[in-house]
């Protein structure tokens, strides 16, 4: 008697949890199977889809004919589209079979595959399922499209949002109680002054529940200001439309946290989980090769260890407490003056006066073009729709507008906030440069480096025990030097090898150069 494996699969839960495919297909298998004198060894079931093999009970099915060779005769199925809806992946299933000596088909399609003529119509069998499913999936796909033009979210709600229904019951975003939170994260990054992670550590503490890659992605998802991004398809362009849902953050907050993610993507700074304990990373260079300095922590003498060392030349390698205490007690020596103090709160206040008039006509500029832009959208708009303009060239103005148009309101939105009151900004300056060094000490790591490079904008090199720089920030020196800074001639840096520069720490250290 012939033997065969029987092979049953449906591709959605409505017909597994109803039952009645499975059972009509398993029962008109084995009836076929009496009928024709046929052994039914094994009875393999699936709910998934056919458009790869890689499914459980087909792979069981498999493993079970490996094991039990030349025992298998058949392997039957009631359609073909039960067996596979890529004709390409089937043909390779069907010679693996026809190696094996096994004749795989279909007991309501059944083909003689010896017969050169139903090869033809195995393609027909084989082909006509995959173009249902690629029609099917094209319908499917041009449905959310189109209700993706009309600014619906069609994904999983973004964190932030949950779903609910509209006035004509359909799906829309609406804001939660995380939303508050969100819109913290960028404004924080907003800044510039912390990483991605940064921001997201403070969010996560406060309670939002988000993981490092959702996180990355939210910071860059136009849906927080109001807008859907519809990807490009086929002979459509890729396309932004204005959403239905309300947007939890502005415009311009939006594009200026992608400005700060495109300067840090051009000038990375490396962070890690030691970068806290090694702040003058990027700072440091080796005065033997000029090279950056690296960190890291040894073992020794009962404890651990942290060094600044040099990973090119290996010629230097030195304590990072050292560096620290030599850097902590420079900034110590910086403080404003007394007499210095009266002459920078004047000065405050004359730029402050000037920049008033220069920032009151830069804003009716703005307002101009901006006026401009939305002028040139309109009738962008018009044109699309009288249809004196393809969709393509249409689009490509519209983004161009509307990327101009959010600058221009980014840059308006940030002067508006610009306080005109310069003892604001006088009490912020004053309180900094007057204690400098515990303004260090409390930032975190990112604020740091960007202190340090405010202070010293030429690199840091580290010997005979102290820091020097070949540049140091002349507002800072004339500010804040214990030197005759208005008297003071001007010293001409060497090169970093020599150890000579224009300061040196307070004598204490070592003696003093200046």
């Amino acid at each position: 008697m012939k033997k065969a494996i029987i092979y049953t699969r449906v591709s959605t839960e409505d017909q597994k949890d109803k039952g009645y495919s499975l059972r009509d297909q398993e029962d008109r298998l084995r009836k076929y199977c009496l009928e024709n004198g046929i052994d039914v060894l094994k009875h393999f079931q699936d709910d998934a889809s056919a458009k790869t093999f890689n499914r459980p009970a087909f792979k069981q099915a498999i493993e079970f004919i490996k094991k039990n060779k030349n025992l298998v005769n058949y392997f039957l199925i009631q359609k073909w589209d039960r067996f596979s809806r890529n004709i390409s992946e089937a043909y390779k299933m069907l010679d693996h079979f026809m190696d094996k000596g096994i004749e795989c088909n279909a007991i309501d399609q059944w083909l003689n595959i010896r017969i050169p003529e139903n090869k033809l119509l195995l393609a027909v069998y084989l082909a006509t399922p995959e173009i249902e499913n690629d029609r099917r999936s094209l319908n499917t796909r041009a449905g959310m499209r189109r209700a993706m033009k009309e600014g619906r979210w069609l994904a999983t709600a973004p964190t932030g949002y949950s779903f609910a229904r509209d006035g004509i019951n359909k799906p829309i975003l609406v804001i939660n109680e995380d939303a508050a939170l969100i819109r913290e994260a960028f404004e924080l990054y907003s800044t510039g002054l912390y990483f991605k992670e940064e921001v997201r550590l403070m969010v996560v503490k406060k309670g939002l529940k988000i993981k490092k890659a959702q996180f990355l992605n939210t910071l860059r998802n136009p849906v927080y200001c109001g807008k859907i991004l519809i990807k490009a398809f086929l002979d459509e362009p890729a396309m932004t439309v204005k959403g239905l849902h309300e947007p939890i953050i502005s415009d311009s907050l939006f594009f200026k946290c992608q400005q700060v993610a495109a300067m840090k993507n051009k000038n990375p700074i490396q962070q890690n989980s030691r970068s806290d304990r090694f702040p003058l990373r990027g700072h440091l260079l080796c005065n033997e090769c000029g090279k950056y300095l690296t960190g890291s922590r040894s073992k020794g003498n009962g404890g651990r260890y942290e060094y600044y060392h040099c990973q090119h030349c290996f010629k230097q390698r030195f304590r990072t407490d050292t560096a620290h205490e030599s850097l902590e007690y420079y900034l110590e020596s910086l403080r404003l003056k007394k007499e210095t103090a009266t002459l920078h709160r004047k000065m405050i206040k004359q730029l402050f006066h000037e920049q008033d008039s220069l920032r009151a006509q830069e804003l009716r500029t703005l307002s101009e073009s901006i006026s401009n832009l939305k002028e040139k959208i309109m009738k962008t708009d018009d044109m699309y729709i009288s249809g004196s303009l393809e969709l393509e060239s249409y689009q490509r103005m519209k983004d161009h507008y509307q990327s101009e148009l959010l600058e221009m309101q980014s840059r308006m939105e940030e002067m508006k906030t610009l306080s005109s009151d310069y003892e604001e900004y006088l009490k912020f300056s004053v309180s900094l440069l007057t204690n400098i060094s515990g303004f260090y000490k409390r930032a975190d790591v990112n604020v740091k480096q960007q202190l340090l490079s405010s202070i010293f904008p030429g690199n840091l090199v580290f010997e005979n025990g102290s820091l020097r720089t070949n540049r140091i920030n002349e507002v800072v020196s004339l500010l804040c030097s214990n030197e005759a800074a208005f008297g003071r001639s001007e010293t001409k840096p060497a090169g970093i090898k020599t150890g000579q520069s224009n300061w040196a720490l307070p004598p204490g250290l070592e003696p003093g150069t200046l």
